[in-house]
């Protein structure tokens, strides 16, 4: 058993490990790589996407599709607007993340754009205008270096 992941064993980290390398892998391939039969692979498969362990999606490169900017904003929000500002902020389509932190800013954003003119609006006009916005940090990504989805070993 996995330390620490409650229901997981050893067949499923190695379908995990495998569907992270390539989302698309056959159930017949992991099988046989991890010599189960392929039912097993399909209702393991399953079991996880239903617990919420497992996700299959399409990974796009935001570069590839004229996302050019990327950008990290550290938001300081009044504490009794800040469920308010959460929901305004998940129904903005250029938000990609949003992550409640410590410290002296209340949430971390990650916005997309595709040029400085469209994420400086973004930020002047919309950003800016959500209620109970105090102050932000705006951290531009300059080159990724690195960017992986593998979470289990």
């Amino acid at each position: 058993m996995f330390d620490g992941l409650d229901g997981i064993d050893e067949v499923d980290l190695k379908i995990i490990k495998f569907l992270q390398e390539d989302g698309r892998m056959s159930y017949r391939e992991i099988a046989d790589q991890i010599g189960v039969a392929e039912r097993t692979v399909r209702l393991r498969v399953s079991q996880l996407r239903s617990s919420g362990v497992l996700q299959i999606v399409g990974v796009v490169n935001p570069i590839k599709v004229g996302l050019k900017m990327i950008a990290a904003i550290q938001m300081a929000i009044a504490p009794e607007q800040l469920d308010s500002c959460i929901r305004t902020l998940n129904e903005m389509p250029e938000v990609r993340f949003v992550a409640l932190t410590s410290g002296e800013y209340h949430l971390m954003v990650e916005v997309m754009s595709r040029s400085h003119e469209e994420l400086g609006e973004f930020i002047q006009k919309r950003l800016n205008g959500i209620a109970g916005v105090q102050k932000t940090n705006v951290i531009m990504e300059l080159k990724i270096l690195k960017n992986q989805f593998r979470f289990v070993r």
